[in-house]
C-alpha cells in the first residue's frame, strides 16, 4: 500500500497498529497515540475516535478522487479540536453524514434531527439538536436509517412556523462518547426480544408447563404436624418435607388478621402432589428456579422466609389477579356500572330460581336493559378471587369460612383445623384453574416477552429498615397527638360551656346563629320515687347524662368524649364565619353561609353559588329574610364542603376572608392540615409488616426473641404490590405506591426516608425524565419521521424555562397562573380531560374569575394545544383535531384508542377486552382509552428498562437488585462498590429503552438530550431529591444529602463506572441469548399510518389554523380524488368549432389540435381521421387560451 500520510501535527508516527471492527466490514480502529486526524495509504481516512484516548477511526475511502480526498481530510483537521475529541453540533453532523458504508454514503441526503434539516436552510444561526457520538449511533442503530421525505421536512418546518418555535433551538452540548455494551441483535427489537426471552426464562417455560398440567385430586384428609407435609396422588401415607421440591407450585396462605400478620396455615398444588403448611414458614431452597402462582401473590409472598434476604430468589412468583386485570380489567368510570349489573344479574337468577312467575324474570329482566346493552359487561369483573372464578368458570366460591381467621381463637382455629385447610386447598384449587385461562389469554394479549419477564423482578421488591423506623412510628404518634391534644381540650371546653346554656331559662342559645343550630332536644330526668320513710327521690339508673342536650350527648361513644376538628360540630363550637357571616350547615349543600338581601348582589357578582332548600330542611328553607351562598370548593361549584378546617382552607383564613371569634381557630386549622397525611395514613403504616433477623429463626422453629426498645437491627419490607393493578397495567400498592415526599408542614410525611440502606449498601436509581410526556410528544413526532417535528415534540426536546418555550411556560402564560399549576393542566390533557377539567381546575387556582371568564380561558388553552375538533369527511373520515401544538398527538392517540384491538406502539400490549371498540358504544370512555394508550406505553418504559437492568446486572456481575418502583421512579438496592457501573448501566438502559420507542415509531434516530437520565441518584435512604432534608414536625434532624450524578460527571468516574466488555459473567447468572430465536414483526405504528395518513392533504389539514385554508385543502383533495371525465368522439368526422379562439387551452397549440384534429408531430403528416370511436380524456381545470 502506498503511503501518503499527511505532514504537520496531524501526521501519525510509525507503530500504528489496525484494529478491524467486528461488526462493521472496512471499518477498524488505528492506534498510536497522538494522532488527531490523519490519511493513510490508498485513500485511508482516519477520525477521531472518541471511544479510546490516542486512537482514530478508519475506514477505506478508495474510489475517491485526490481532489475529495484532500478536501475530505482538510475538513477533517477543521473540525478536529483534540485527540478523540469532537467540536460541537457542526462536527456531530459531520460524522453523522459520514457515517453510512456501501450504497449509504449520500451524505449530503443524511440527516439528524428536524432541527438540523430545518434550520440549515435558512435560519442564519443554524443550531442542532445534539446527538450522541457517531459510534454511539452505529451501536444502537447498526443499520443506519433513511432521511424523511422532504416534502414532510416542509410541512414540520410550517407548523413549528405557526407555533412560534422554529429555528428557537438552545442545545449546544458536545456530542457524549463512551464505550456501549454491544447490541444482541440487528434491530433494537431483536435486542429486547433476546433481552426479554433470556429473563423471562425458565420462568416462562415453567408458565406455560403449568398452565397446561392438571392437578391432583385433594387429599380426603389433612395431617396436623408442623412444617410441610407431603400427599401422594398414589396413595402412599402424607411424607414430612423440608419444604416443596418443586418448579411449579400454585401457593395460598391464610392469616389470623386480626392478631398478627404472619401465616398460621398454607397450601400449595404441583403438577405432582399436594403440600400443606402449617409451621415454620419455609418454602425452600432460594437458589432454585421455580415459579409460585397466586391470586394477589404478593400478599403470599410477605409471608415466605426466604424472601426477606438481601440477595433475590431465584423464585418466580405469577399473580393471577394482575392478569386478569391485564385482560379482563375495568377502569374506575366502569366499575359503578358493572356492579348496578351484577346486582341486577343476581336478583334475576335468584328470582328465576325460586319463582316461577315469568312476569316477575320478565320485568327485571327490562329493569336491567340497559345495562346489558353494554357489551362490555360481559367482558369484565372486579379482581376478587370470587368474582375472577365466577367470571372465568361460572364457578360459586363460599369464602365464610375466612371469616373464622378473623373471629376464632387459637384454640378454636385448631377445632376447625381440617375444615380450614380445606377451605384453603380450594382456594389453590380454584387459583390453578383462573391460572390455566389467564396465562394465555396474558401472553396473547401481551405477547412480547418483555412484558411477562419484567414482572419477575415487579413481584420481588423490597425495602430495608432498621431500628429507626420504629422510632418514625412513636416519633410521628407522639407529634400528632402532642399537636391535637391542645386543639382538642379548647373545643371540649366550648362544648363544656355551651351545654350549660341548656340550663338557661331564656335559652340564649336560640339568639345564637351557630348554636341554634344544634339538636337542644333533652329528656326528661326519670325519678325513682322514695320507697321507705327517710329515703329521697333519686334519678334512675343506667341514664345518659341526665339532662344534657342530645348533640352533647352524641359526642360520647362510650364515656369518652370523642370531638376533634373533624367533627362537624366543630365549625359551630368555634363559630366560623365567611366574610363575617355565619356558616350554616345543609345535609344537602354541605356548608353555606347566610347573606342579608343587601349583600346579596355582590356575592352573586363574585360567581359564588347560590343555593336552594328543599323540604328536607324546612328552616332554611322558610328563611325568607336571607339568602345562602356555598362555600367554595376547590372541585368545582357542584361539590359541596364537608370541613371548613380542611388544610385547603387555610389561605383564606389567612387572608381573612374565613374568621373566628377565637384566635385559636386558625391554630385549629393549622394542626388538622399538619396532622391530615398522618391521620389518613398510620393505619396503613404501623401495619407494614417488618422482619427483622431477631424476628424469626428457622433454627428455632420460627420462635421469636425479644428486643429491648432502641436495640439496633436489620430488617426488611415487602410491599405487598399488584404488578398489574390497573388497567394500563401499573404496579398498585396502597402504601409505599402512594407516599408522598417530605414536607415541612406535615406530620409522618418523612416516610419514605425512613427506607434505609444495610451498611455497605445504598440506593441508586432515577426518575425517567417526562415520560409520558416524550412518549406523547414522539406519537406526534412520528407523523414527521423526524425528532421534534411536531409543536409538542419541540418544545418537550429543545424548550426551556428560561426562554419560556418548554410547554408548561407556554401554558402557564395563557392561564396566567404559575407553571408549576400549568403542569397539572397540561397532564390531565394529555391524559384525555376535556374542558371542564380544565375550567374546574382554573377555578380553584384563581377562585376571582367567573364561570364565563374560566369557560372563555379554557377554550383558549384548548385551542392553542389540542386545536380545533374538524369534520371534514373528504379529509379523514373521522372527526380531527388541527391548528394545535398537540393536534398531531391526539389525533394519532384516538388512532390508536379507535382500533378494533388497540395495542402500545412499542410492545404491542393490547387493551382489556372492557375498553375494546367493539364492545363499547362509539365515544364511550374515550378519555380512559386515550389514557390507557399513554399510560400503558408508559408501563412498556418501565418493563424495558427493568429487563434492560436486568441483562447488564448478569451481564457485568453486579451486585443489585430492584428495590421499588413508583410510577416514572426506579430504584436498586446496590452494593457500594457497584453504585457507579450500577448508575452506568442505568443510563445505558434508558438510552436502548428510549431508542426502541424512536425506532419503533419509525424514527431511527435519538437526540442527545432524552437520550441519558438528567440525573442517577446515589444515595442511602429512599426519597424523592438527594438534597432534600425530610425536615417534618416529627423529625426535626435533617439527613445528610446523597450523591446526584449526570452523564459527563459518571463519565468522569473512569473506570469506577466502567463497563468492562471484558468482566466474565458468573456461568450461574449468565445472559444465554444465542440460540434465542428471533422473527421481525410489524411496529404496530406502521398499521396506524396507513389508516389516515396516506396522503400529505391530511398532515396540512393538520397544520392548518384557519378555516378557509382548511376549504382550500379539502376542495384540492377533492379534484385529485375525481374521477376522470370522458366524452365520445364521433368516427364519422372530427367536431366543428366555429369559433376556434374560444377552445380552453394549456398553451398555444397548432390549430388542427386545437378543432380536434389528429396530427403526428414526429412524423410531421398531416391529418389523419380516426376510424373508430375514441375516448378523449378532459383535463380539468385548464385555463383558457387563444390562438
Amino acid at each position: 500500500m502506498k503511503s501518503c500520510t499527511l505532514s504537520g501535527p496531524h501526521a501519525v508516527p510509525g507503530g500504528r497498529r489496525w484494529l478491524p471492527s467486528p461488526r462493521f466490514p472496512n471499518w477498524g480502529l488505528w492506534t498510536n497515540g497522538e494522532a488527531r486526524c490523519a490519511m493513510l495509504g490508498e485513500g485511508q481516512l482516519l477520525m477521531p475516535a472518541a471511544t479510546r484516548p490516542g486512537a482514530v477511526i478508519g475506514c477505506p475511502v478508495k474510489g475517491f478522487a485526490s481532489p475529495v480526498l484532500h478536501v475530505v481530510a482538510t475538513l477533517m483537521r477543521a473540525l478536529c479540536s483534540a485527540a478523540g475529541q469532537l467540536q460541537r453540533a457542526p462536527v456531530a453532523s459531520f460524522v453523522r453524514l459520514a457515517r453510512h458504508r456501501g450504497r449509504r454514503i449520500a451524505w449530503e441526503a443524511q440527516s439528524r434531527c428536524l432541527a438540523t434539516v430545518v434550520n440549515s436552510a435558512d435560519s442564519k444561526d443554524s443550531k442542532t439538536l445534539a446527538l450522541p457520538s457517531t459510534a454511539r449511533y452505529n451501536e444502537i442503530f447498526p443499520q443506519g436509517s433513511n432521511p424523511p421525505p422532504e416534502e414532510l421536512v416542509n410541512l414540520a418546518r410550517d407548523h413549528l412556523t405557526r407555533h412560534d418555535l422554529y429555528g428557537k433551538n438552545t442545545d449546544n452540548s458536545d456530542p457524549i462518547a463512551f464505550e456501549l455494551p454491544e447490541l444482541k441483535g440487528a434491530t433494537l427489537d431483536e435486542h429486547f426480544h433476546k433481552l426479554g426471552t433470556d429473563c423471562a426464562e425458565p420462568y416462562l417455560r415453567f408458565a406455560k408447563e403449568f398452565a397446561c398440567a392438571s392437578i391432583p385430586l385433594k387429599p380426603k384428609r389433612w395431617k396436623r404436624q408442623s412444617g410441610w407435609t407431603k400427599y401422594y396422588p398414589d396413595g402412599r401415607p402424607p411424607e414430612k418435607v423440608a419444604a416443596p421440591d418443586e418448579e411449579m407450585l400454585c401457593f395460598d396462605v391464610e392469616t389470623m388478621w386480626k392478631e398478627h400478620p404472619f401465616a398460621v396455615m398454607a397450601c400449595a398444588v404441583s403438577p405432582t402432589a399436594w403440600y400443606s403448611w402449617l409451621s415454620p414458614w419455609l418454602l425452600g431452597d432460594p437458589a432454585k428456579d421455580r415459579i409460585v402462582v397466586g391470586h394477589h401473590i404478593g400478599y403470599d409472598r410477605a409471608r415466605i422466609l426466604e424472601e426477606y434476604d438481601l440477595k433475590q430468589t431465584r423464585t418466580g412468583f405469577l399473580d393471577t389477579m394482575s392478569m386478569h386485570v391485564a385482560v379482563n380489567g375495568m377502569c374506575s368510570r366502569q366499575r359503578p356500572t358493572w356492579m348496578r349489573f351484577k346486582k341486577n344479574r343476581e336478583e334475576r337468577e335468584r328470582v328465576a330460581s325460586q319463582d316461577p312467575d315469568q312476569g316477575i324474570v320478565e320485568l327485571l329482566s327490562n329493569r336491567s336493559m340497559h345495562e346489558e346493552e353494554e357489551l362490555w359487561v360481559e367482558k369484565s369483573s372486579i379482581n376478587s378471587l370470587r368474582d375472577v372464578a365466577k367470571f372465568h368458570l361460572n364457578a360459586t366460591i363460599d369464602k365464610s369460612a375466612r371469616d373464622d381467621f378473623g373471629e376464632l381463637s387459637r384454640e378454636e382455629i385448631l377445632e376447625k383445623l381440617e375444615e380450614l385447610i380445606e377451605y384453603c386447598a380450594a382456594d389453590v384449587s380454584t387459583t390453578h384453574k383462573v391460572y390455566q385461562i389467564v396465562l394465555p389469554s396474558f401472553l396473547n394479549v401481551c405477547p412480547h416477552p418483555v412484558s411477562f419477564a419484567a414482572l419477575r423482578h415487579l413481584s420481588s421488591v423490597i425495602l430495608p429498615v432498621n431500628e429507626s423506623w420504629n422510632a418514625y412510628i412513636a416519633n410521628a404518634e407522639a407529634t400528632y397527638h402532642k399537636l391535637s391534644a391542645s386543639v382538642e381540650e379548647r373545643l371540649k371546653g366550648l362544648a363544656e360551656k355551651a351545654a350549660e346554656l341548656n340550663d338557661d331559662p331564656e335559652e340564649s342559645w336560640k339568639n345564637d346563629p351557630w348554636l341554634r343550630q344544634l339538636d337542644w332536644t333533652t329528656k326528661p330526668i326519670r325519678i325513682v320515687k322514695a320507697k321507705r320513710k327517710g329515703e329521697v327521690d333519686r334519678p334512675a339508673a343506667n341514664q345518659k347524662m341526665p339532662g344534657k342536650p342530645q348533640w352533647y350527648k352524641d359526642l360520647f361513644t362510650k364515656n369518652v368524649i370523642n370531638l376533634t376538628v373533624r367533627n362537624r360540630i366543630a365549625p359551630l363550637l368555634l363559630k366560623l364565619a365567611w366574610d363575617g357571616h355565619p356558616l350554616i350547615w345543609s345535609n344537602k349543600h354541605g356548608w353555606v353561609f347566610q347573606v342579608k338581601p343587601a349583600d346579596v348582589d355582590a356575592y352573586r357578582a363574585k360567581q359564588m353559588t347560590e343555593v336552594v332548600f328543599d323540604d328536607s330542611e324546612p328552616t332554611l328553607r322558610d328563611d325568607w329574610g336571607h339568602s345562602y351562598f356555598k362555600l367554595p370548593h376547590k372541585d368545582g361549584p357542584s361539590a359541596r364542603c364537608a370541613n371548613p378546617l380542611a388544610k385547603g382552607y387555610l389561605n383564606y383564613f389567612e387572608n381573612g376572608t374565613l374568621s373566628s371569634e377565637y384566635e385559636y381557630a386558625k391554630e385549629a386549622l393549622e394542626m388538622n392540615a399538619s396532622c391530615s397525611y398522618w391521620i389518613s395514613a398510620r393505619g396503613r403504616i404501623t401495619s407494614q409488616m417488618v422482619v427483622t433477623e431477631h424476628d424469626v429463626s428457622a433454627a428455632t422453629g420460627g420462635v421469636t426473641e425479644t428486643r429491648e426498645a432502641g436495640e439496633k437491627f436489620q430488617g426488611f419490607i415487602l410491599p405487598q404490590v399488584i404488578p398489574m393493578g390497573t388497567i394500563t397495567r401499573r404496579a398498585v400498592e396502597n402504601t409505599w405506591l402512594t407516599a408522598s415526599n417530605a414536607k415541612k408542614n406535615r406530620v409522618g410525611s418523612e416516610l419514605k426516608s425512613m427506607v434505609k440502606a444495610p451498611d455497605g449498601y445504598c440506593f441508586v436509581g432515577a426518575d425517567v425524565d417526562s415520560e409520558e410526556l416524550w412518549i406523547a410528544s414522539l406519537v406526534g413526532d412520528a407523523t414527521f419521521k423526524i425528532h421534534g417535528g411536531n409543536a409538542i415534540g419541540f418544545m418537550t426536546l429543545e424548550g426551556t424555562k428560561a426562554a419560556g418555550t418548554d410547554l408548561h411556560s407556554r401554558t402557564a402564560a395563557i392561564l396566567g397562573i404559575s407553571r408549576n399549576q400549568a403542569k397539572v393542566f397540561n397532564y390531565g390533557r394529555i391524559y384525555g380531560a376535556g374542558l371542564k377539567f380544565a375550567a374546574t381546575l382554573l377555578r380553584q387556582f384563581n377562585p376571582k374569575l367567573s364561570d364565563s371568564e374560566t369557560m372563555e380561558i379554557a377554550k383558549k388553552l384548548y385551542a392553542n394545544t389540542k386545536g380545533t375538533r374538524t369534520t371534514r369527511k373528504t379529509i379523514n373520515k373521522q372527526p380531527f383535531w388541527r391548528g394545535g401544538t398537540e393536534s398531531f398527538v391526539f389525533n394519532k392517540l384516538e388512532q390508536f384508542a379507535e382500533q378494533d384491538w388497540a395495542r402500545t406502539p412499542v410492545l404491542a400490549a393490547g387493551i382489556t377486552q372492557a375498553l375494546m371498540s367493539r364492545f363499547v358504544s362509539k365515544g364511550s370512555y374515550l378519555p380512559s382509552r386515550i389514557n390507557w394508550a399513554i399510560q400503558s406505553s408508559g408501563v412498556d418504559y418501565l418493563h424495558l428498562l427493568i429487563v434492560s437492568m436486568d441483562y447488564l446486572i448478569r451481564r457485568f456481575n453486579l451486585s443489585a437488585r430492584l428495590a421499588i418502583t413508583v410510577h416514572d421512579e426506579i430504584r436498586y438496592l446496590v452494593k457500594d462498590e457497584d453504585k457507579y457501573k450500577t448508575a452506568m448501566a442505568l443510563q445505558v438502559a434508558n438510552l436502548w429503552t428510549r431508542a426502541m420507542f424512536a425506532q419503533q415509531v419509525g424514527i431511527d434516530d435519538l437526540p442527545q438530550s432524552c437520550a441519558f437520565f438528567s440525573a442517577v441518584d446515589i444515595d442511602r435512604v429512599l426519597r424523592k431529591e438527594v438534597d432534600m432534608d425530610c425536615i417534618t414536625p416529627s423529625h426535626p434532624t435533617p439527613i445528610p444529602h446523597g450523591e446526584s450524578l449526570d452523564i459527563q460527571t459518571l463519565l468522569s468516574k473512569g473506570s469506577e463506572a466502567r463497563l468492562d466488555p471484558s468482566t466474565v459473567p458468573d456461568p450461574k447468572l449468565a445472559p444465554k441469548l444465542d440460540d434465542i430465536p428471533y422473527e421481525p414483526r410489524t411496529p404496530v405504528m406502521q398499521t396506524l399510518q396507513g389508516h389516515s395518513e396516506n396522503n400529505i392533504a391530511f398532515i396540512k389539514a393538520q397544520i392548518a389554523n384557519d378555516d378557509q385554508e382548511l376549504l382550500d385543502i379539502a376542495k384540492d383533495l377533492r379534484k385529485l380524488d375525481a374521477p376522470p371525465k370522458t366524452r365520445r368522439v364521433s368516427f364519422t368526422s372530427a367536431p366543428r368549432y366555429s369559433h376556434p379562439w374560444m377552445v380552453p387551452l394549456d398553451d398555444p397549440i397548432p390549430l388542427a389540435e386545437a378543432i380536434g384534429l389528429g396530427y403526428d408531430d414526429k412524423s410531421q403528416k398531416k391529418i389523419s381521421w380516426p376510424k373508430h370511436s375514441v375516448d378523449v380524456i378532459s383535463k380539468p381545470n385548464v385555463s383558457t387560451g387563444s390562438l
